[in-house]
């Protein structure tokens, strides 16, 4: 293969991934012509996604203890316990103990339910409480 054909396969390969990337060929399949525009542009629609309401209870119950309980979903196989915005545990149950909280501290849950395949299915708001 001369080194001018290598250079013009290379160059339009290179071209074509860059057209890709940035949105489409133009024209793609229409014989070309002008420039640009002529592709088509289809938007991909997101389902929607019912999330059910999850009631949340905070109790201190100890000295530097708190139980965070919360309904159940029947929809739900584990639910994500989540404090100040991070992962704390994930459990089947509907309560959990956090005995890693200290004095003069604020602490804000949120539980989330999940489905068997990891699809949100449930959420609490989030709830706060204050060790004192």
């Amino acid at each position: 293969m001369s080194s001018m054909i290598a250079f013009t396969r290379s160059f339009l390969l290179r071209s074509a991934v860059a057209a890709i990337a940035l949105g489409g060929l133009a024209g793609c399949g229409g014989g070309g012509g002008g420039g640009g525009g002529g592709g088509v542009f289809v938007p991909v629609q997101q389902p929607v996604v019912v999330v059910a309401p999850l009631t949340l209870v905070l109790t201190r119950v100890g000295p530097e203890a708190v139980e965070v309980e919360w309904s159940d979903d029947p929809l739900a196989a584990s639910f994500l316990v989540l404090r100040d915005g991070f992962a704390l545990a994930r459990v089947t149950s509907t309560s959990l103990i956090d005995a890693s909280v200290f004095f003069n501290n604020t602490y804000c849950y949120q539980v989330e339910g999940h489905d068997a395949t990891g699809q949100l299915v449930a959420a609490s708001s989030s709830g706060c409480i204050t060790i004192i």
